[in-house]
């Protein structure tokens, strides 16, 4: 991505109303009003996040037909992006990519390794040796980072197809608080009634009900 689309998407991403919208469109598509009640806020200040969040390209819509009437838009993430940024003293770096990435590459050297080339440059006989060899070094572990920011990318993408598939699976679940159960369960890999109680604000007679009923029929 270009410097443009990356600041779009960082502008998005650093309201944290916005982000929880993205992580409930992440589950499945919602129109404004689902997404004003699973979040406490008027719908007016949902449908204006949206509109900003449809604006960089982060959100898509269709129009469906209300059973009460007008035509009502039913809201869905556009994209599959993994956005990083590193930063500490002499490190500045941020990239967004998308999830197609070709096969990553085994890495030749560990971090160990380039760390001991480290030690070894600083023994160096003079300056000009030390940084032919730190230069070396920082070659080594930009293009090390690169692989496996390459793998991660292909790790995301696989995780996004696997979640897409489950997202069918709980889409034919009755009732929305059965379907953030399950989605809890495979994106936090917690089963916990108190956490899941917590994490979703919902009673823990309701989540214990739900799971005895997940573990019945579909995680058993």
């Amino acid at each position: 991505m270009n410097q443009e689309e990356i600041d779009a998407i960082l502008q998005v991403m650093e309201n944290p109303v916005r982000r929880r919208i993205i992580k409930l469109l992440s589950q499945e598509p919602c129109y404004a009003l689902q997404l004003s009640k699973e979040l406490g806020l008027g719908q007016p200040l949902v449908a204006k996040h949206l509109g900003v969040m449809e604006d960089a390209g982060l959100v898509t819509t269709t129009a469906e037909k209300s059973p009460a009437g007008p035509q009502r838009k039913r809201y869905s993430l556009a994209r599959s992006i993994s956005v990083m940024m590193d930063v500490g003293p002499n490190l500045f770096i941020e990239r967004a990519v998308a999830f197609e990435a070709p096969e990553a590459k085994k890495a030749p050297e560990g971090p160990g390794m380039l760390e001991e080339r480290v030690q070894d440059a600083v023994e160096a006989r003079d300056d000009k040796e030390k940084l032919s060899k730190l230069s070396e070094v920082l070659s080594d572990v930009d293009r090390r980072i690169g692989e496996v920011e390459e793998e991660r990318v292909e790790l995301l993408r696989v995780r996004n197809q696997a979640m897409k598939e489950a997202a069918g699976v709980a889409g034919r679940l009755e009732g929305s608080e059965r379907r953030r159960v399950l989605f809890h369960i495979l994106d936090e890999h917690d089963m916990g009634v108190d956490s899941i109680s917590a994490a979703l604000n919902l009673r823990e007679f309701v989540v214990k009900s739900i799971l005895e009923e997940l573990e019945r029929d579909y995680l058993g």
